[in-house]
C-alpha cells in the first residue's frame, strides 16, 4: 500500500493531518482550529472503524461520521454550524493530503446535517424499498435493530439495548416503554399505532431469546457498536434515517397530511397554508394540528422541546 498517510512524514493520523494543514495553509490560528476538528474525526475512525491510516478513509466513512454529527444536532447536543465546520475540516485535510477532492462531502446534502437554523431541508426518509434492501444486506440482529428503529423511532443505542421480551409484554396492553440506552437515562413510552409495530416486537422477542438485549452474549456494547457501524458503513446504511422515517410517518398519521420535508414545502406559514388546503380546514386549525403533532412526536422521540422536530420534519 506504500508509505503510510500519503507520505506526509507521520505514522499517526492526527500528526499527519496537522502536517497537511501546515503545508497547505498560511494562518496558524486556522491550522490549530482545523487540526482540533480533524483530531475529533480521527478519534471517531479509531473507535468506530478500528483503523489508523488515511488511505483507508472512504466517502462512506466520512458520511457515517457526518451522520453521527447530524444525530447530535437533531438531539440538540451540537449546533448545526459546528457540525458543518467539523465536516469542512475533514474535507480540507483530506483534500490537502490526497491532492484531490474525491472525498469532499457536503455537510448538508451528503451527511444530513441540518442547515444553520436546525430545520431539515433535505428528506432523510428511508423508502420501503431502501429499507428492505438494507435488511437484505445485514445479519439477523442488525436486521431486527433497523426494524425497531423504524417502527418505534429508536436511537441506535436504544435499539441495541432494547429488551424485546419485556417490551412485548407491554405492547399487548398499551404503549411500549423505552428504558435502556436513552439520552440522560430518561425513559419514555411509544404507542402502538400500526400493525407493523406488533410484528416487529414479536420478531425481536423471538430473536432475542432469553438474553436481556440484542447485544450478543460475550460482546460489550462498544464492541457491538463498532461491528454494527462497520457493517452499516460498508453497505451505505444510515441508522438515524430510520428514526427520521418514524417521525415523518407518525406526523402523517397524526395530522392526515405530509410534513414539510415529505411535501417538499418550506417550514412555517407556507406549509401551514398548504396543510389547511389538504385538510380542508382553516389555517388556525391546521396550525394547531401541526403543533399538537410535533409535541407528540417530540415526546415519542425522547425530547422535551417541540422545536427539535424541525430537524426531522422540516
Amino acid at each position: 500500500m506504500g508509505s503510510r498517510n500519503f507520505d506526509l512524514g507521520a505514522r499517526d493520523m492526527k500528526a499527519a493531518g496537522r502536517i497537511a494543514l501546515e503545508e497547505g495553509m498560511q494562518s496558524f490560528s486556522s491550522i490549530d482550529t482545523m487540526a482540533d476538528r480533524w483530531n475529533l474525526f480521527v478519534d471517531y475512525v479509531r473507535e468506530y472503524h478500528g483503523f489508523g491510516r488515511m488511505e483507508l478513509i472512504t466517502s462512506d466513512v466520512v458520511m457515517a461520521y457526518g451522520e453521527i454529527l447530524a444525530d447530535r444536532v437533531t438531539e440538540g447536543e451540537l449546533e448545526a454550524s459546528t457540525a458543518q465546520n467539523y465536516i469542512s475540516a475533514v474535507n480540507r485535510v483530506l483534500e490537502l493530503a490526497r491532492g484531490d477532492q474525491h472525498l469532499t462531502m457536503s455537510p448538508t446534502r451528503d451527511c444530513g446535517i441540518p442547515m444553520r437554523e436546525n430545520i431539515a431541508k433535505f428528506n432523510q426518509f428511508v423508502t420501503i424499498k431502501e429499507h428492505n434492501d438494507w435488511l437484505f444486506t445485514v445479519d439477523p440482529t442488525l436486521r431486527i435493530m433497523l426494524r425497531l428503529q423504524r417502527a418505534f423511532g429508536l436511537r441506535f443505542e436504544e435499539s441495541a439495548k432494547f429488551d424485546a421480551r419485556d417490551a412485548y409484554s407491554y405492547g399487548h396492553r398499551g404503549p411500549v416503554p423505552i428504558v435502556n440506552g436513552t439520552k440522560g437515562g430518561r425513559p419514555r413510552q411509544v404507542p402502538i399505532w400500526k400493525g407493523s409495530q406488533s410484528e416487529t416486537l414479536n420478531a425481536a422477542r423471538m430473536h432475542q431469546g432469553t438474553h436481556h438485549s440484542l447485544i450478543p452474549e460475550g460482546m460489550s456494547y462498544e464492541e457491538f457498536r463498532r461491528h454494527c457501524y462497520r457493517v452499516a458503513t460498508a453497505n451505505g446504511i444510515r441508522f438515524h434515517r430510520e428514526r427520521h422515517s418514524y417521525a415523518c410517518q407518525r406526523y402523517k398519521d397524526l395530522v392526515g397530511a405530509e410534513c414539510p420535508v415529505m411535501a417538499a414545502i418550506s417550514h412555517g406559514e407556507a406549509h401551514i397554508e398548504w396543510l389547511a388546503v389538504q385538510l380542508r380546514k382553516s389555517v388556525d386549525v391546521a396550525r394547531e394540528r401541526d403543533r399538537k403533532a410535533r409535541e407528540q412526536i417530540a415526546q415519542e422521540l425522547g425530547h422535551n422541546r417541540i422545536d427539535v422536530t424541525n430537524a426531522y420534519l422540516g
